[in-house]
């Protein structure tokens, strides 16, 4: 099965979003976009990039903007030592905390090794998509990493983000199911889902909540190319 779920709809083919089928993960996931920030060396980089991944090293993120600017998929974020200059005394979990309400579509790996951080953190850790020990063997950290790959390519996963947006603003059951039909139905041609959308509502924050979800699966659809 292609990515496409074809759904009849009055005599006429539609593409349906779905999530990417394991075939074709695989052939797709070292084209994701990939940031490690860490002040220390992390010799399971050089193998992961030997083996196709498309990882760049950081030592520290300086310029927050600039960094988000590079639209990475995945950020693998070591808390201690790095982002002393933008979060203080919160140094990585600084970040994390920005970067996952100001941009919560980037998944994030918290890399680190010192586990009463994390107690002390939790409130914050608990935003972070993932947490691995620095101490993780290279193949249980390459599962993790694809692990999280899988999810900044899952259209699901980039929906439950504005679904929820969504739903703060559309209180009315039969509005939300119209525009849930419509993204499910023409998520894959943009124009169209928006010219459909905008006959069920004006809302502006809603509006820019599907365009933002549409744009983002439209970003993953052409790694299919």
């Amino acid at each position: 099965m292609g990515l496409f779920n074809l759904n009849f709809n009055f005599g006429r083919k539609e593409k349906r979003i779905s999530e990417i089928p394991y075939e074709q993960f695989e052939k797709i996931k070292f084209k994701a976009r990939i940031a490690v920030v860490d002040d220390e060396e992390v010799p399971l980089i050089e193998k992961l990039q030997k083996d196709g991944y498309n990882i760049t090293k950081y030592p520290d993120i300086d310029e927050i903007d600039s960094f988000i600017r590079k639209k990475y998929n995945v950020l693998v974020l070591d808390i201690q030592g790095v982002g002393k200059n933008i979060a203080g005394k919160k140094e990585g979990w600084g970040i994390l905390s920005y970067l996952k309400n100001e941009y919560p579509h980037l998944v994030i790996i918290v890399f680190t090794g010192a586990d009463w951080s994390i107690t002390k953190f939790k409130e914050i850790a608990d935003l972070a998509d993932f947490v691995i020990g620095k101490d993780l063997e290279y193949l249980d950290f390459k599962a993790k990493l694809d692990a999280a790959i899988k999810k900044a390519f899952s259209p699901k996963f980039h929906f439950e983000i504005e679904r929820n947006l969504i739903a703060k603003e559309i209180t009315n059951a039969e509005t939300f199911n119209k525009i849930k039909e419509i993204v499910d139905l023409y998520g894959q041609d943009k124009d169209k889902a928006m010219r459909k959308l905008n006959k069920v509502t004006d809302n502006s924050k809603v509006i820019d909540s599907v365009d933002t979800y549409l744009s983002i699966v439209s970003n993953i659809l052409s790694l299919l190319n």
